[in-house]
Protein backbone atom coordinates (compact mmCIF):
# COMPACT_ATOMS: atom_id res chain seq x y z
CA UNK A 1 0.00 0.00 0.00
CA UNK A 2 1.27 3.41 -1.10
CA UNK A 3 0.91 6.58 0.95
CA UNK A 4 0.46 9.72 -1.04
CA UNK A 5 2.12 12.75 0.63
CA UNK A 6 -0.29 15.28 1.31
CA UNK A 7 -0.66 17.78 -1.84
CA UNK A 8 0.28 21.86 -1.20
CA UNK A 9 -2.64 23.63 -1.61
CA UNK A 10 -2.78 25.38 -5.01
CA UNK A 11 -2.46 29.31 -4.40
CA UNK A 12 -4.44 31.73 -6.22
CA UNK A 13 -3.05 34.54 -7.62
CA UNK A 14 -5.66 37.53 -7.41
CA UNK A 15 -5.66 39.24 -10.60
CA UNK A 16 -5.92 43.22 -9.82
CA UNK A 17 -7.02 46.07 -11.98
CA UNK A 18 -5.35 48.98 -13.14
CA UNK A 19 -6.91 51.41 -11.42
CA UNK A 20 -8.26 54.16 -13.31
CA UNK A 21 -6.22 57.23 -12.79
CA UNK A 22 -7.94 59.88 -11.01
CA UNK A 23 -8.85 62.81 -13.57
CA UNK A 24 -7.72 66.24 -13.14
CA UNK A 25 -9.40 69.08 -13.62
CA UNK A 26 -8.74 72.26 -14.69
CA UNK A 27 -10.73 75.97 -15.10
CA UNK A 28 -9.92 77.87 -18.27
CA UNK A 29 -11.18 81.89 -17.64
CA UNK A 30 -12.06 83.72 -21.14
CA UNK A 31 -12.65 87.78 -21.43
CA UNK A 32 -15.11 88.12 -24.21
CA UNK A 33 -13.84 90.64 -26.60
CA UNK A 34 -16.68 90.16 -29.18
CA UNK A 35 -19.29 88.07 -29.90
CA UNK A 36 -22.27 87.57 -32.17
CA UNK A 37 -25.70 85.99 -32.15
CA UNK A 38 -26.97 84.35 -34.97
CA UNK A 39 -30.28 82.72 -35.76
CA UNK A 40 -31.80 80.29 -38.82
CA UNK A 41 -35.33 79.16 -39.11
CA UNK A 42 -36.19 77.11 -42.09
CA UNK A 43 -37.93 74.53 -43.50
CA UNK A 44 -36.08 71.38 -43.92
CA UNK A 45 -35.72 70.22 -46.93
CA UNK A 46 -33.55 67.15 -46.39
CA UNK A 47 -35.18 64.98 -43.32
CA UNK A 48 -32.59 62.20 -43.63
CA UNK A 49 -30.73 63.56 -40.43
CA UNK A 50 -33.18 65.21 -38.76
CA UNK A 51 -37.05 63.92 -39.06
CA UNK A 52 -38.40 67.06 -38.02
CA UNK A 53 -40.02 69.61 -40.68
CA UNK A 54 -38.29 72.70 -38.87
CA UNK A 55 -34.75 73.79 -38.51
CA UNK A 56 -33.70 76.31 -36.17
CA UNK A 57 -30.12 76.98 -35.13
CA UNK A 58 -29.45 79.92 -32.23
CA UNK A 59 -25.33 80.65 -31.54
CA UNK A 60 -23.47 82.73 -29.81
CA UNK A 61 -20.23 82.62 -31.42
CA UNK A 62 -17.44 84.77 -29.00
CA UNK A 63 -14.20 86.03 -29.65
CA UNK A 64 -12.05 86.11 -26.49
CA UNK A 65 -9.02 86.10 -24.94
CA UNK A 66 -8.00 83.05 -22.09
CA UNK A 67 -6.83 84.54 -19.36
CA UNK A 68 -6.51 81.58 -17.33
CA UNK A 69 -4.34 78.90 -16.96
CA UNK A 70 -1.58 81.37 -16.69
CA UNK A 71 0.33 79.46 -19.76
CA UNK A 72 -2.77 80.22 -22.06
CA UNK A 73 -2.84 83.77 -20.81
CA UNK A 74 -3.30 86.36 -23.75
CA UNK A 75 -4.16 83.58 -26.57
CA UNK A 76 -7.25 84.42 -28.23
CA UNK A 77 -9.53 81.49 -28.84
CA UNK A 78 -12.89 81.26 -30.69
CA UNK A 79 -15.81 79.46 -28.76
CA UNK A 80 -19.08 78.48 -29.97
CA UNK A 81 -22.16 78.00 -27.62
CA UNK A 82 -25.10 76.54 -29.39
CA UNK A 83 -28.62 76.61 -28.61
CA UNK A 84 -29.82 73.06 -27.55
CA UNK A 85 -33.92 72.94 -27.18
CA UNK A 86 -33.57 69.33 -26.43
CA UNK A 87 -32.01 70.06 -23.16
CA UNK A 88 -34.60 72.55 -21.33
CA UNK A 89 -37.17 69.24 -20.67
CA UNK A 90 -34.39 67.87 -18.66
CA UNK A 91 -32.93 70.23 -16.84
CA UNK A 92 -35.16 70.00 -13.84
CA UNK A 93 -36.88 66.42 -14.70
CA UNK A 94 -35.31 63.80 -11.89
CA UNK A 95 -36.80 60.85 -14.13
CA UNK A 96 -34.40 62.07 -16.77
CA UNK A 97 -32.93 59.16 -18.35
CA UNK A 98 -30.08 61.45 -19.75
CA UNK A 99 -26.44 60.78 -18.52
CA UNK A 100 -24.49 63.76 -20.52
CA UNK A 101 -21.26 63.26 -20.02
CA UNK A 102 -19.78 67.02 -21.30
CA UNK A 103 -21.33 69.76 -22.43
CA UNK A 104 -18.90 70.62 -25.17
CA UNK A 105 -14.85 70.27 -26.03
CA UNK A 106 -12.41 72.79 -25.68
CA UNK A 107 -9.32 72.33 -28.02
CA UNK A 108 -5.79 73.94 -27.89
CA UNK A 109 -3.34 72.28 -30.60
CA UNK A 110 -0.56 75.44 -31.57
CA UNK A 111 -2.57 78.52 -32.41
CA UNK A 112 -6.07 76.71 -32.57
CA UNK A 113 -7.91 77.12 -29.90
CA UNK A 114 -11.63 76.54 -29.69
CA UNK A 115 -14.73 75.64 -27.71
CA UNK A 116 -17.61 74.06 -29.09
CA UNK A 117 -20.45 72.93 -26.48
CA UNK A 118 -23.91 73.39 -25.90
CA UNK A 119 -26.38 75.09 -23.02
CA UNK A 120 -29.99 75.31 -22.69
CA UNK A 121 -31.53 77.51 -26.25
CA UNK A 122 -33.43 79.87 -24.00
CA UNK A 123 -30.18 81.15 -21.73
CA UNK A 124 -29.42 82.41 -25.21
CA UNK A 125 -31.47 85.58 -25.27
CA UNK A 126 -30.86 86.37 -21.40
CA UNK A 127 -27.09 85.84 -21.77
CA UNK A 128 -26.94 88.63 -24.94
CA UNK A 129 -28.31 91.30 -23.14
CA UNK A 130 -25.97 91.24 -20.33
CA UNK A 131 -23.09 90.84 -22.62
CA UNK A 132 -24.16 93.75 -24.92
CA UNK A 133 -24.57 96.01 -21.56
CA UNK A 134 -21.06 94.27 -20.08
CA UNK A 135 -22.40 92.54 -17.17
CA UNK A 136 -20.95 89.60 -18.18
CA UNK A 137 -17.41 90.44 -19.42
CA UNK A 138 -15.30 86.55 -18.34
CA UNK A 139 -16.60 82.79 -18.24
CA UNK A 140 -15.45 79.99 -17.23
CA UNK A 141 -14.70 76.57 -19.02
CA UNK A 142 -14.17 74.13 -16.14
CA UNK A 143 -13.56 70.75 -16.84
CA UNK A 144 -10.97 67.70 -17.46
CA UNK A 145 -7.28 69.34 -17.82
CA UNK A 146 -6.27 68.55 -21.64
CA UNK A 147 -5.19 65.29 -22.74
CA UNK A 148 -3.96 64.89 -26.64
CA UNK A 149 -5.04 68.62 -27.16
CA UNK A 150 -8.74 68.26 -25.74
CA UNK A 151 -10.65 68.85 -22.43
CA UNK A 152 -13.81 67.85 -22.02
CA UNK A 153 -15.86 70.92 -19.89
CA UNK A 154 -18.67 69.90 -17.17
CA UNK A 155 -19.62 73.71 -16.13
CA UNK A 156 -19.78 76.77 -18.15
CA UNK A 157 -20.05 80.08 -15.33
CA UNK A 158 -20.64 83.68 -16.64
CA UNK A 159 -19.59 86.38 -14.42
CA UNK A 160 -18.52 90.48 -14.46
CA UNK A 161 -14.74 90.85 -12.92
CA UNK A 162 -12.23 88.64 -12.96
CA UNK A 163 -9.14 89.32 -10.41
CA UNK A 164 -6.55 87.40 -11.38
CA UNK A 165 -4.85 87.33 -7.86
CA UNK A 166 -8.00 85.21 -6.55
CA UNK A 167 -7.01 82.33 -8.80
Amino acid sequence: MKTQAPQAKKQTVKKTRPKKPKEDYCTFVVEVIDWELTYLFSINHDQKYRPTPYEEYLHLEIKGILREPKKFDGKEIDVTFMGDRNMIPDINNPASTIKPISLGFLKIRGDHRQFIGSIPQDSLPLIAPMLESKRIRFFHLHGSSLHHCTASIKSIHFFNDFDPEEW
